[in-house]
């Protein structure tokens, strides 16, 4: 496809403009011509005045609201100075007042205004009442069967909807260049080979696909040193729907801001570069809510509520450090929770081989080169797949949303382990659902890649990310891994009840003592000194885990899972009584220290 053939290939399932026909209002008449739109005042007599041109053709083709009915505007089309057509669902609030900011957008996309006129322009798109409706929405993605961009809307209903921003113009994280075999040629051909490169395209694609496979929101993060190939990872699947130089996002931003961001990306991917450059205090709150879909509730300067921003989007993140490592310059040993941790997988960029992301370098010399390469040809060739993807999404959207969660089941079953947790499953998905987009793209002649290719680079990162994530519970392993650790680490502030005379114990938690039914020591922790074992962790989870594992004493008959011991100058005390041996203690201490 020729980057001239794109402009049509863009608008051919919008609706057709009305006929333009003349307006009539109490200060004059607007008739549409073919070489713009003139204005007859009237005389003192009522005479109608000699004409004058007051901007180029401009049509309004429909009026918009929401399925709700509110938000009412209306749908301007015209062409600019280049022949382009120019499509911008105007919300009606802004004509109020001066409205100087719809003048401003139609100036700054192309509208010829005549000089003095532009309130003769607000006038005549006022004055318009055009019968066609058309359903407006302010977020992309899926509505029903269609999928909405700020360009263009695809698929069934695809002359039923239109994107209209909330104020003012946008503009649209979507753009294209160059030809779709050229992409397919210089930069997805490279990615044969890599797996952490056709990884990375095929979440380009599955972004789009997150809610008809009803996927949860979530992302993978590359880890790596600067020259290890994540940008160019980056850069390459942001080329599926734009310029790689805008459509890639920085993690250097607020959550709220961030917010609006993955709004902005719904039902698609984003990529976020480098997150040691995000607010390490805000690094926690911010992952979780990208992982979740929504942001804050937050208010108007009046009472009523500002609607908030929802999502659904996968992510491709990448750093130097990992969300464990940021939180960890910020809040020490603070650990990172394992729902932030299935939300975002963390995947070495190095694919094992000393050369970064890459494993095959074709035709060139060294990595270096081949990334060259492809921030090149990245440059030229951008955002026409993902005009053909969406074509062909909504094309088979019923087969899709009906097949889609089968094979996705397919996936998981054949790479998760028989004894892995749930969260192991949840993150398998995400790697699954990337798997069939892969495959879907391949099969569409997207990505002239083979049958198979886009799910053994899924399965190769997906095992990569196991084999340090572990198929355990995420949750159970970092109790484990705090208390335990930290009876080993602090076995002095410990005092052994078996002497007669001990010595005074600094900063003392609790006490030991031999176990009377297992050969290990028995560790007696007032109930008062027990949040400074767990570190901030849930007390009930604490203790759920550590009867599981049979690590502490059982309730009583009161349900109580403390006992009262005897303890010297303090008397009866309530205590937990944890029951751990060496070689369990030194296991957790060093998994611990990982961390």
């Amino acid at each position: 496809m020729t980057t001239a053939n794109i402009a049509e290939f863009k608008i051919k399932t919008e609706k057709p403009a009305d006929k333009p026909v003349t307006v009539y209002t109490d200060n004059g008449v607007f008739t549409p011509k073919g070489d713009g739109v003139y204005f007859s005042a009237y005389g003192k007599s009522g005479e109608t005045l000699p004409e004058k041109r007051i901007c180029s053709p401009l049509t309004i083709m429909a009026q918009t609201r929401t399925p709700t009915g509110t938000g009412w505007g209306k749908l301007l089309d015209w062409r600019d100075r280049d022949n382009r057509i120019q499509r911008w669902a105007m919300p009606n609030k802004l004509l109020s007042g001066e409205s100087a900011e719809v003048a401003g957008e139609l100036l700054d996309r192309g509208l010829d205004i005549q000089p003095g006129k532009q309130k003769r322009v607000i006038e005549y798109i006022h004055a318009c009442n055009p019968f066609n409706l058309i359903t407006c929405t302010n977020k992309t993605g899926w509505h029903s069967g269609a999928y909405v961009t700020p360009d263009k809307v695809y698929g069934d209903g695809s002359a039923q909807y239109i994107y209209q921003a909330e104020s003012g113009g946008v503009h649209s994280i979507f753009s294209n260049l160059g030809e779709l075999e050229a992409w397919k040629k210089e930069v997805s051909a490279y990615a044969v080979g890599n797996s952490r490169l056709m990884f990375a395209l095929s979440i380009a694609f599955a972004g789009s696909l997150a809610t008809p496979a009803n996927i949860e929101s979530g992302g993978v993060h590359l880890v790596g040193g600067s020259s290890s190939g994540k940008s160019t990872a980056q850069r390459v699947a942001a080329s599926v729907w734009g310029n790689p130089d805008t459509f890639k996002r920085s993690w250097r931003a607020t959550a709220t801001g961030l917010e609006s961001i993955a709004s902005l990306h719904n039902d698609n991917i984003l990529i976020l570069d480098e997150i040691s450059e995000m607010n390490p205090k805000e690094a926690s709150e911010t992952a979780y809510m990208l992982g979740n879909g929504s942001g804050k509730t937050r208010s108007h300067k009046g009472i009523s509520l500002r609607p908030m921003f929802t999502w659904t989007t996968l992510f491709l993140s990448s750093g130097e450090v990992t969300l464990q490592e940021l939180m960890n310059e910020e809040h020490g040993r603070k650990r990172v929770k394992a729902g932030q941790e299935v939300r975002i997988a963390n995947i070495q960029a190095d694919a094992g081989l000393n050369r970064g992301i890459f494993e095959e370098l074709h035709s060139f010399d060294k990595p270096s080169l081949l990334a060259d390469h492809l921030r090149y040809q990245t440059s030229k060739n951008y955002g026409v797949a993902g005009s053909y993807w969406l074509e062909a999404i909504t094309k088979h959207h019923r087969q899709l949303w009906d097949e889609l969660p089968e094979k996705v089941a397919s996936f998981c079953s054949q790479v998760v382990p028989n004894d892995a947790s749930g969260q192991v499953h949840r993150v398998a998905k995400r790697f699954g659902l990337i798997a069939v987009a892969g495959e879907l793209a391949t099969s569409y002649g997207l990505t002239g890649w083979k049958e198979g290719q886009a799910s053994a680079a899924a399965t190769r990162c997906f095992m990569d990310w196991l084999a340090e994530f572990g198929t355990g519970n995420r949750e159970e392993n970092q109790i484990l891994d705090t208390v335990l650790g930290f009876l080993e680490r602090n076995t002095a502030r410990f005092q052994d009840l078996t002497l007669q005379h001990p010595y005074p114990v600094p900063d003392r938690v609790g006490f030991t003592r031999p176990s009377r039914d297992r050969d290990c020591l028995e560790y007696i922790i007032p109930a008062r000194q027990m949040p400074r074992v767990m570190e901030g962790l849930n007390l009930n989870m604490v203790i759920a885990v550590l009867q599981k594992k049979g690590l502490i004493n059982e309730p009583d008959k009161e349900g109580k899972n403390t006992r009262n011991v005897k303890l010297p100058g303090q008397g009866s005390t309530r205590c937990f009584i944890i029951s751990p041996d060496q070689e369990l203690l030194h296991s957790y201490l060093s998994e611990a220290d990982k961390h």
